[in-house]
């Protein structure tokens, strides 16, 4: 998701450690700071092949924009909102949305609100920043994301820990249509900021879950036919939260916020960690989407958008996953996608 000359786009119409106890409260979900002194700490060489390359960005059409599950009957609604599951075995099973999932669909197609009409401009200036100690947090927390794809290429993304063992990132950096599906192999590296080690582990990967939606509803040829339901959450085999924390996450309320992204873009040198933000009014939010600002580039697919609601505690809102040819979009974290990471928090 490059920077892109100063421009406007129109008015468009969007449906789109210590050992801890995660405490969830209505609509949200606490953060971890850790035990504020790593104790992971496994400094070395990595084990990865070479000829990685950041994730392609999904380019958006935005006149052929999916509505997501407000442009589906309630059934296909429904449907779409249920879990496919790749274990670390090769097997894949699908889980129907939950009741409570079903509750929730069924308000928010209710209340839905899709007019989004403000103009947007995007500015030419880089402002990220780069991290070069992440032993505090939450720099701790979010990690470059390696993934081997059904052809056996390498591409990178940027994940975040949320729990002591839950990830989570764009759906289209663990299942890419145009390359067989699944990823074979994948490595999460948190704190990584440069290419040589990874200061606090590589870990594996035990389940990946994606929304049924994004398998489902694809056209064949438009990534934006899916785009609405581009969400994935990763269970690590080790739980690497238990000491080095996680970030919060809540109901996204189309609020205006000051967006922070911390990731891993392609046109930085590999490994290094960058931080960025940006502001974006509430009128930049659809019923599933919103468009943002924020300066990112290929491999900050699958970045969490968090804000600070003060006092140090973080929440992430939403997921940075696609760009147009004058803006880029992160997928909000409605009320039936917090219950969809609630489903599969581990």
């Amino acid at each position: 998701m490059h920077m892109r000359s100063l421009t406007t786009i129109s008015a468009l119409m969007l449906g789109v450690a210590l050992v801890a106890t995660p405490v969830f409260a209505a609509g949200s979900t606490a953060g971890n700071q850790g035990s504020g002194q790593v104790a992971v700490n496994r400094d070395a060489p990595l084990s990865l092949p070479a000829g990685v390359t950041p994730k392609p960005v999904p380019k958006v059409d935005a006149s052929t924009l999916s509505r997501g599950n407000l442009g589906e009957d309630p059934a296909a609604a429904l449907a779409s909102m249920g879990t496919v599951t790749l274990s670390r075995d090769g097997s894949v099973a699908e889980t129907p949305a939950s009741e409570g999932m079903r509750a929730i669909l069924e308000q928010e197609m209710k209340g839905s609100n899709p007019s989004m009409t403000t103009d947007r401009v995007v500015d030419t200036t880089d402002d990220r920043v780069q991290i070069t100690d992440s032993s505090g947090y939450p720099t701790a927390v979010i990690g470059w994301l390696w993934a081997q794809d059904q052809k056996g290429d390498w591409s990178t993304c940027t994940a975040t820990l949320i729990g002591p063992k839950t990830v989570i990132t764009a759906a289209h950096c663990v299942y890419d249509h145009d390359t067989g599906g699944w990823v074979q192999a994948m490595s999460f590296l948190p704190g990584m900021t440069d290419a040589e080690s990874a200061p606090f582990g590589q870990f594996d990967w035990a389940n990946i879950n994606i929304l049924k939606g994004f398998i489902d509803n694809y056209d064949g040829t438009n990534y934006g036919s899916v785009m609405p339901w581009d969400l994935a959450e990763i269970e690590l085999a080790e739980a690497a939260g238990d000491q080095l924390g996680w970030l919060g996450f809540r109901v996204d309320d189309a609020s205006d916020f000051k967006a922070e992204i911390i990731g891993y873009p392609g046109d930085k040198p590999d490994g290094t960690m960058w931080d960025v933000k940006c502001d974006i009014p509430a009128a930049n939010f659809g019923d599933q989407i919103f468009w943002h600002n924020c300066d990112t580039y290929a491999g900050s697919s699958g970045s969490s958008m968090f804000e600070d609601a003060g006092k140090g505690d973080l929440y992430i809102r939403g997921i940075n996953v696609a760009e147009d040819d004058k803006v880029n979009y992160g997928v909000r974290l409605i009320d039936s996608y917090y219950q969809f990471i609630i489903d599969n928090y581990k």
